[in-house]
């Protein structure tokens, strides 16, 4: 009886884990969406270069997974840093699927995909760290 027990608290965890770790990513993406906005208003008023643009949408992903990375930190018991880095991964692979839709990359593009997954790692991972 007991092994039955724990077989079904092992699968409710897990979807519990996975219904954690979607929530964080909605929550990453709000917060993308909200800081994209307030960045397009700012860009428009005051005339923004592309280097500056570029800066603020990296520092929009890292805000964003560390928001996803401390909510999924904050509903998990246990290694929070690793809930949070795995929802900053998942987050840039979303960002990655959706960009590359009928895009060609290149060589730039590449160092700025790793920059973007470094900043949405570690976003993620400082995120669940902090959720304490």
């Amino acid at each position: 009886m007991k092994k039955g027990g724990m077989l079904v608290e092992r699968i409710y965890g897990n979807k519990r884990t996975a219904w954690n770790l979607f929530r964080g990513l909605v929550l990453a993406g709000i917060v993308s969406m909200i800081f994209l906005l307030i960045l397009a208003f700012v860009m428009l008023k005051l005339q923004m270069d592309v280097g500056q643009m570029e800066i603020g949408i990296l520092l929009t992903y890292a805000l964003s997974c560390l928001a996803g990375g401390w909510y999924c930190g904050r509903k998990s018991e246990k290694r929070k840093f690793i809930w949070g880095l795995l929802t900053g991964i998942l987050y840039f692979l979303l960002l990655f699927l959706i960009s590359r839709t009928g895009e060609d990359a290149g060589a730039a593009d590449f160092m700025q995909g790793l920059t973007a997954f470094a900043l949405c790692a570690a976003g993620g991972m400082l995120g669940g760290m902090l959720a304490g």
